[in-house]
Parts: structure tokens; C-alpha cells; sequence
């Protein structure tokens, strides 16, 4: 020990003499290596000098905290407190620019302790010592090296990286700078080392134009989730162009395609901020003028409701608002001080009135976010408000196919076409249905739902034989189940029997109209096949309408009331008991959609409780589980969430295994 303390002194007897009297003469380098050893632990001393090397640090007294750590290597040069003080001291005299005498400590620091534990990191403080003394090519020489060196260390290729890829941007080298931050992205294991990355990468591109931007992004070695970054750019440069659409096309198919992206916060909220198309432009300036969405009053404890309270949709407004009070009056048991106040505007279908009531809400009763309305045509009225208002929005209606984005609008009522393609895809992974065939009601729900029936047929590589529609209010269904045998005859591949040409018959009407149907099909010799539904079906008593003619019958629904979920018999039991009733989808959507909101703000300090901030909560939920469904948003406003398979058997509803 007696050895090792003496080679380290000699070596920093020999690092401060260069310093004495102004002198800058280079340290000696004719003195052989010291012998290689492990630092011991430090005792208490150290540890307390150590401190206060820190307090004065941080008091900003930089010249007495370099002091402090020459005593420590002085007294104990063969503990682990005086590679860490040769450290510290070159970092502190690197951040003053004094990069040659930070080089001397760097230096012997790596020649006396190469077995130190912070051995790579000390190697990549040198190469930024390096850097500003203008040695670029030694930089370029040790940096490969010292980033093989450190493999399974992330923390230190994410630094050596995030350093060369700035350092090569800088210097205007942009191909070796992303090259740099591309290696750092696949050694990051954290969120915030991926944080940190994304923040560099962004710098990097900030000023670059679009020649550079597709040479990098045409390169071969550049992947997938580094052209994100580049096309993030160009969507910034198409809005300078005063290309609106462009950008929001780039904008929604990156936070589709990439939604746990690190930068997809950044693509989120220029989204959000993207101008619109100019037709929706107009429309939204004449609707909002822009003195009013300036100062708006937000309070935390108030959520508008937009909902039809009279006329023909009152008893929907009615049930939406059963499940609002339902998980209203849940969430002020499980979380006492955090009252909540309802805000109710009377909405029906028209257009007029639901604008005027979401801004009455925003700037009257300033609440912080607003559930419905219902309507489809009142969702696409106020969503351009909602946009200039930013106010996040949980309409529930479907998302229409053709209906443009918005930026604080989320659909959070059930999809149909995500709910057939699970029913078709069970069909076809399954049960190995191949041959399918829809009966349905000639009016805009049948409609729909066949054609995405249909839809989703062929896309999972099944066989639509035949669709036929029947009159509304129909008793007698022969003449369109007769249509519906021909056609599917004529279409079907023979087989050399005369059995029914279908697997599956897609039925998308109520309970009661299904039980008419179902007796009347083995009449017409259409046997042996499953008869498929949607969630109407788990609206009416099924079994007990339809008997025999439904066993095994299959529908798909989000919520189903008899289910043995726990959380779902609690909402039953309650709802039972003050309604007298069991509840339907609408009231387990409109309590998913409020507990939805409330969750989103649980994480909101007073400080960050603000419109923006909820927004960007909720389109970070994933895994939440309500009462129809497991939800999953994505960046962009797009809901995913789970749905139930039931089956008719044994005279029961039982869930069917996906």
C-alpha cells in the first residue's frame, strides 16, 4: 500500500508543478506506469471533506471546492475518493473552459486509476476536453473505442453518444452526428435516456432544410424509428409552406404508426396545433372569434355534459346521465376532497345549440373538459370549438370513416368495424368459417353495418355469399330469406349437397326482431348455421325470445350486464337498486367516460391543471379497464379498447374464449 500511495503522489506532485508560477509546461511522461490496483473504500474523513467539497460547489465557490478534493487525493490517494475528486476537478475546470488543466487531471486520472469504476465515464469527459481544445481528429480516433469499452454501461454510450452526435452537429457534420444518436437510441434503456436522445436529435434537425432531411432519410442504414424524427421535420417545413393538410396527414400517421414514440409528446402537440384546412378555418373563425379563447377560466372541479334533456333523445340523455351520476358519486367515495360538479347543457341532434353550449362552457361556467354530446351531427358541430377552444372532448358517437380529425375530440363510443372485425375474425381463426351471408333491416344502422360487415369479410379472407335487406317492422321474413338462399347458391362453390351454403349469418337488429327471424329459417332450410349479432343483442332478453333457434348463436358487445366481472356486478347491483333496472351500454360508456376524465386529472398538480395537459393525459392512457372495456388512446385520439364474445349454449349466455 505503502508502494501505491507513493506513485500516486509522485504523479500529482508532478500534475501540480506545471500549475506553479504560471507555468504551462506539458506533465512528464518519463515516468513509468504506476502499478495497477483497486481503489480501497473511503473513511468517514474523506466522506465529510467530500461534502463539503460539494457545499462549496454548489455555493458557487468552484476555487475552494477544487481545493478541498487536492487534500483528498493528498490524504487518500488509494481509496475510491481520489479517482472521484481527480474527476470532479476535471469536470469543474472543463466547465470553466480551462481545458488544458482539466486535460492534466483528466489525464492522470486515467493513468493512475484505470481500474476505477468510473473509469469510461472520466474518458468521455476528456473527449469534451478534447473537443474545445479544437483536437477533432483525437476525438474521432478515442470515441469508437471508449463506446466498445463500455458496452452493457448505457448511461455512458447514451452520454459518449448525445456528446458526438452535438459535437459532429455542430461542427455542420450531420450524417455523423444522427449516425451518433442513431447508436445512442440502441443502447438507451430508459425513458429518460430515450428522452435525452430525442432532445439532441431534435436540435440536430432544427435547421435543417429538406435536401438533407430525404438524403437521410433515403440512406439505408437510417431505420424506421429514426425517420420519425426526420419526418417530423418535414411536416414543420410543409407548414412554413402554408401546407395545412400535408401536415396534419404527417402528423396523424406518425402518432398511428408510432405512439410510444419518445418525440410522439412533440407530434401530439404540434397536431394539435396544426392549422386546419382553410374550409374548416373559416368556419372555425366565424364560430370562435379569437378574443375568447384568450384567458379562458379553467376550474378542476367542473365538467360539462352535453346531453339531450327533452324531446325524442331525452331518454338517452336520461340514461347518459344515470352512468355520469354512477361514476360521479363512486369517485367521491374512493377519493374524498375531490368533488366533482356536473355542468349539464340541454343538447339534442341540431348543430346551432351544441356550439353555443360548449362555449358557454368554456368561457361562462369554465369548466375543464366536457362529456357528449350524442349526436353525431352535433359532435362534428362542436369540434372545430373544441379545437380553438382546446377542450378536451369525449363525444359519445362513433368516429365516421369520412369525419376530419380534431385535435381535443375523442370518440369514445364503441367502433363498429373494430366490433365485426372481432366477431368475423373468431369466425375465421376459430371456427374456420369460410362462407358467410347477412340478413339485415333496410334502414341506416342495417345499412352500415352490413357493408362493414362485408368489409371485413373479404379483408380476413372470407367469402360473402350474399347480403339481403328486409323491410322495417317486418313479421314475415320468408320472401327475403328465399332472396337470401338464391343468391348465396348461386355464389357458393359446389360441394355436391344440398346443404345450406353458409357457415355464418350476420344478423345487426334488435332482440325482438331476431326472435321473429330465427324461428322461420329452418322453414326455409337454413340449418346447421351460426347466427352472428352485435351488442343490440345483449340488450333484450336473448335466450329467453329466441329458445331453441339461437342456441349457439355468437354476438360481440363492449359491455354486457350479466357478466361476472366484478366491477361490472358492482355497477349492476348499485344501478339495480336505485333504478330498479339493469343498465345498458350508454350508462357503463357515459361512467367509463367520466372516470376516464377523472383519472386523467388525478395526475395534475394545481400548478399543471390546465386543458392541455389533461388532453395530453387522457391520449396517454393505456390499460385503463372500465365497465365496457379495456381502453388503449393513442397519440392521435384513436381509441382501441377489447370486446366481449357471448354464445347462446345450453340455454345461457356464456363468454366464449378468444
Amino acid at each position: 500500500m505503502k508502494r501505491q500511495r507513493t506513485w500516486v503522489l509522485i504523479l500529482f506532485v508532478l500534475l501540480l508543478l506545471p500549475n506553479c508560477g504560471g507555468s504551462s509546461r506539458s506533465p512528464r511522461t518519463d515516468v513509468p506506469p504506476p502499478p495497477a490496483f483497486t481503489p480501497a473504500a473511503a473513511p468517514p474523513a474523506a466522506d465529510a471533506m467530500w461534502k463539503e467539497a460539494e457545499k462549496a460547489q454548489k455555493a458557487g465557490n468552484t476555487a475552494a471546492a477544487i481545493s478541498t478534493w487536492e487534500r483528498i487525493i493528498q490524504q487518500y490517494p488509494n481509496t475510491n475518493m481520489a479517482p472521484r475528486a481527480f474527476d470532479a476537478i476535471g469536470v469543474a475546470l472543463l466547465q470553466q473552459g480551462q481545458y488544458e488543466r482539466s486535460l492534466q487531471y483528466l489525464d492522470y486520472l486515467i493513468y493512475a486509476y484505470p481500474r476505477w469504476e468510473g473509469i469510461n465515464q472520466a474518458k468521455v469527459d476528456r473527449l469534451r476536453v478534447l473537443w474545445g481544445l479544437g483536437k477533432k481528429k483525437q476525438v474521432m480516433k478515442e470515441a469508437t473505442p471508449i463506446w466498445d469499452a463500455a458496452q452493457g454501461t448505457p448511461e455512458i454510450q447514451v452520454g459518449l453518444s448525445a456528446f458526438m452526435a452535438g459535437a459532429y452537429g455542430g461542427d455542420g457534420e450531420l450524417d455523423t452526428a444522427f449516425d451518433w444518436a442513431t447508436a445512442g437510441f440502441g443502447a438507451a434503456k430508459t425513458p429518460e435516456q430515450n428522452k435525452i436522445l430525442a432532445q439532441v436529435t431534435l436540435d440536430l434537425l432544427k435547421n435543417a432544410d429538406e435536401g438533407i432531411l430525404r438524403k437521410l432519410s433515403g440512406r439505408k442504414n437510417t431505420t424506421d424509428f429514426m425517420r420519425v424524427f426526420l419526418d417530423y421535420r418535414l411536416s414543420q417545413l410543409e407548414q412554413q409552406k402554408g401546407n395545412p393538410e400535408v401536415v396534419r396527414d404527417r402528423l396523424r400517421a406518425l402518432l398511428t404508426q408510432y405512439p410510444d414514440h419518445p418525440i410522439a409528446p412533440e407530434i401530439q402537440a404540434a397536431f394539435r396545433g396544426a392549422p386546419v384546412p382553410a374550409q374548416q378555418q373559416q368556419q372555425q373563425q366565424r364560430q370562435l372569434p379569437q378574443t375568447q379563447t384568450a384567458g379562458l377560466p379553467v376550474n378542476a372541479d367542473r365538467i360539462g355534459c352535453l346531453l339531450p334533456l327533452n324531446g325524442p333523445f331525452a331518454k338517452y340523455g336520461d340514461m347518459v346521465m344515470r352512468g355520469l351520476a354512477a361514476a360521479n358519486a363512486d369517485w367521491t367515495e374512493k377519493h374524498s376532497g375531490e368533488k366533482v360538479n356536473l355542468v349539464v347543457k340541454d343538447v339534442g341532434a341540431e348543430a346551432e345549440p351544441a356550439r353555443q353550449s360548449i362555449q358557454d362552457l368554456a368561457t361562462d361556467d369554465g369548466v375543464l373538459a366536457v362529456v357528449g354530446p350524442i349526436g353525431a351531427q352535433a359532435a362534428k358541430a362542436v369540434a372545430p370549438l373544441a379545437d380553438g377552444l382546446g377542450m378536451p372532448t369525449l363525444t359519445l358517437t362513433q368516429k365516421e370513416d369520412e369525419q376530419a380529425s380534431s385535435g381535443f375530440v375523442l370518440h369514445v363510443f364503441l367502433d363498429n368495424r373494430d366490433m365485426i372485425r372481432t366477431l368475423v375474425r373468431h369466425c375465421r381463426e376459430k371456427m374456420g368459417f369460410t362462407r358467410f351471408a347477412a340478413l339485415y333491416p333496410d334502414d341506416r344502422y342495417g345499412q352500415r353495418l352490413s357493408k362493414i360487415f362485408a368489409e371485413v369479410v373479404q379483408e380476413l379472407g372470407g367469402n360473402m355469399l350474399a347480403s339481403v335487406s328486409y323491410k322495417e317492422k317486418s313479421t314475415d321474413f320468408k320472401e327475403p330469406i328465399q332472396k337470401l338462399m338464391n343468391i348465396s347458391k348461386k355464389n357458393a362453390p359446389p360441394t355436391g349437397t344440398d346443404a345450406t351454403p353458409f357457415e355464418a349469418l350476420f344478423i345487426p337488429d334488435q332482440v325482438q326482431t331476431l326472435s321473429l327471424i330465427a324461428p322461420q329459417l329452418p322453414y326455409n332450410n337454413i340449418v346447421g348455421t351460426t347466427l352472428l349479432g352485435t351488442n343490440l343483442w345483449g340488450e333484450g332478453p336473448l335466450v329467453q325470445a329466441g329458445g331453441v333457434y339461437v342456441e349457439q348463436a355468437i354476438f360481440v358487445t363492449p359491455f354486457f350486464a350479466d357478466s361476472q366481472d366484478p366491477q361490472v356486478q358492482a355497477f349492476r347491483q348499485k344501478y339495480q337498486a336505485l333504478y330498479n333496472a339493469s343498465p345498458s351500454y350508454l350508462e357503463a360508456q357515459a361512467y367509463d367516460a367520466l372516470t376516464l376524465l377523472l383519472e386523467a386529472r388525478q395526475s395534475l398538480s394545481p400548478a399543471s391543471m390546465n386543458r392541455s395537459a389533461l388532453m395530453q393525459n387522457l391520449t396517454q392512457m393505456r390499460g385503463f379497464r372500465g365497465l365496457a372495456g379495456v381502453y388503449n388512446f393513442t397519440p392521435s385520439g384513436a381509441l382501441e379498447r377489447d370486446y366481449l364474445l357471448l354464445q347462446v349454449a345450453g340455454g345461457q349466455i356464456v363468454p366464449v374464449n378468444q
